[in-house]
Parts: structure tokens; sequence; C-alpha cells
């Protein structure tokens, strides 16, 4: 069982537990094996986790933390490609063999974040349940009030809280975004005449005047269906309501060749997916990781892997300042995630620009006559 300790002292005290806090929390007892870790599970809760998938690029990382086999063990679904219909109405491929690693999956997100936390504390990370309301300087370092958990002190504070960004709105960093995306999904249960194509049956992406739709098989014999566009878009268009929810599916062309819309599971469930980057400055001991640092769009089904690849970089420039006092390791850390979020925002506005059917859709001309600083 996970120990719970209360007015504890850490060395490093890590507020979330999803894959980027847990990965952290798993190269850090690789690094340091002596340091004490403790990883805070904010999301016990309501916990909602988008059905996901996964490039074959998730496969190195996957080998460094040790969880390879685990993964592979997992009910998680392989996927060879994706399909979307994107710049024109025809259906496209891109094939995942075309990859060093030729395999992606669609994950059952509860086990494979389950799958993370476990190893995290089989390796000797503390683990609680838990909120934390506050971050203040101590004599140790940082103090972490945790309501009626207790309050923790810690040399180094990790957020891995997700889009909430819970330490970087405290710290007020500023974030840059490029866009106010959201997602409107609804899960359904996946009714197939063809049972071999829960298996191999690719994503399918297709463009439409309000933005994107995505859908999915996923495990659990489950599909996953979701709306992408603005905030606004989404209120004006009442997209919350699930008639207008079934109204706009029933005008795409591929999506809805998909999905039997008698066996809806929930109701349309609305989650924040927009594009930014956080900007300001962290104090020494403190670094983001995940989508509490970046967040990337959906389309590039980069979210775990740059949240693995941000957790293992955090850990090594907490391992600098923990081994040899150099403080050098944040600063390389953060001038790396702000450059990769400046590569990312090229790409990710190159790939809008090319579906050019609805000039003068608002969600279209956002994002063509955006320029990027």
């Amino acid at each position: 069982m996970p120990s719970k300790p209360t007015n504890a002292s850490f060395d490093v005290f890590i507020i979330g537990a999803g894959p980027a806090g847990a990965a952290a929390a798993i190269s850090l007892r690789e690094i340091m094996p002596d340091a004490r870790v403790c990883i805070a599970d904010i999301e016990k809760s309501a916990h909602f986790r988008v059905g996901e998938s996964v490039p074959p690029p998730i496969k190195p990382f996957l080998d460094h933390l040790g969880v390879a086999t685990a993964f592979e063990n997992a009910a998680h679904s392989p996927a060879f490609r994706t399909l979307s219909a994107w710049g024109n109405s025809g259906l496209e491929s891109n094939e995942f063999f075309l990859h060093a690693y030729n395999t992606g999956w669609r994950l059952d997100r509860a086990n494979f974040d389950a799958m993370l936390k476990t190893e995290a504390i089989r390796r000797g990370t503390a683990s609680i349940s838990a909120r934390a309301f506050s971050l203040a300087e101590s004599p140790y370092g940082w103090l972490i009030d945790c309501g009626n958990t207790g309050k923790f002190s810690a040399r180094y504070v990790i957020d891995a809280s997700g889009h909430a960004a819970i330490v970087s709105r405290w710290l007020k960093c500023a974030p840059r975004k490029l866009d106010r995306l959201i997602g409107c999904a609804v899960f359904f249960e996946h009714q197939t005449q063809q049972p071999e194509l829960f298996d191999k049956e690719a994503a399918v992406i297709e463009a439409c005047h309000q933005g994107w739709w995505y859908t999915a098989a996923i495990p659990g014999h489950r599909r996953i269906a979701m709306l992408m566009t603005d905030v606004d878009i989404a209120r004006q268009l009442s997209i919350a309501n699930r008639s207008t929810w079934l109204h706009y599916f029933s005008l795409t062309k591929h999506i809805k060749q998909r999905i039997d819309t008698r066996f809806p599971l929930t109701q349309p469930i609305i989650f924040p997916a927009s594009s930014r980057c956080f900007t300001g400055t962290y104090p020494p001991g403190i670094v983001a990781v995940g989508d509490a640092i970046s967040s990337f769009d959906p389309l590039s089904s980069q979210g775990i892997v740059k949240a693995l690849r941000s957790a293992l970089y955090a850990s090594y420039a907490i391992a600098d300042y923990y081994l040899r006092n150099d403080t050098m390791g944040f600063s390389k850390y953060f001038t790396l995630m702000r450059n990769e979020f400046d590569n990312y925002s090229v790409t990710w506005q190159d790939y809008y620009r090319r579906e050019q059917r609805w000039p003068e859709a608002p969600f279209w001309q956002r994002r063509h006559r955006m320029k990027l600083t």
C-alpha cells in the first residue's frame, strides 16, 4: 500500500500523478536512489481522460523508464495508421510503418496512468491523495499546503498538475497561447459487425466548418468521437447539448460511418485543448512538466510523448542541483521547453493552413491570419 505521510519532509514533491508526474518520479528514483520523493495524486474525484492515441516514438521513452514490458502486457490496442480528411474531402493515410518504431497505440488511459504510478511507488516513491492549495518558501525550501492531508516541505517541487498548471499559476507565470481550442467528446459502445475492425481500424480526423472531428476505437469496446473547436464557437453552437452535438456529428462524412449513435455512454464532455507555453520565471528548485509547462494540439498526438520527455529532462535538472549544486540545468530545461514550443508553433500553423475549404469561417480565419512571434 502507498504510504500516506502527514507533515513530512521530502527532497522532491510532485504535484500530479499523471504520466508526467509518475515518469518524473521513476526517473528521479533511478538517478537519485537516496532521495525522498513524494507524488500527490490531485485527481481522485471526477477523473476524466480522453481516449488517446500515441505515436510510435513513445517506445524509447518507455524503454528508458523501464516500463516497456508492463506497457506491452497491458490492454492497449496497436495502431498502424491514422486517416485524415484534411484539405479535401477524401481520406488520406499516414502509415506508421514509415517510422523507426512502426507501431502506435490506442491507450487505455486509466490502465496506462495506473501502470506508471504503480512503478513509481514500487521504486520507493511515497504517494498521497491530496489537493495542493498553496506553495510558500520555507527554510527547508518550499512548503506545500495540502489542506486536511497536511503540510509538506520539499527542497524541489515539480508541477505535474496538467492543464490546471497549479504552480505555474501560483507563480504568475504568464502563458503564451496560440488558440482557445476545446474538445467536446462523447463515448459510445463500439458496436461493429466486423470485430476485426476494432483492432485494426485507424483513428480518423475530419476537418469541418466549425473545426475538426476525431474518432477512434479504444480499449474496453468503446469508441470516442469529439468535435474540436474554439470555446466561443462551442458556446454559440450550444455544442454541450447532446442533441446539438449529434446534429453536427450527422453532418460529417467519414466520422459518422464509424459510430452507431444508438449506444452513447456519456453526455458531451468538455475539456481544454489549447496550445500554450508558460513563459514566466520559475525560482530555482521548481519545474513544471507535461501540460503544466506546455500543451500541444491533440492533432499532434504528442501529448503523452511530450509529457514523458519533459519529465525526464526535468529530473536531470533536479539531479544536477541535488548532486552537484548546479542550477544551470533549470535554465537549460526551460530554454529547451520554450524552443520546443516555438518549433511546434511553426508546424502547428503550417498544418492548419493546409485546410482552405472554409476561408470565411472564424475557426479557420484565426489560424490562417495569426502571426507567430
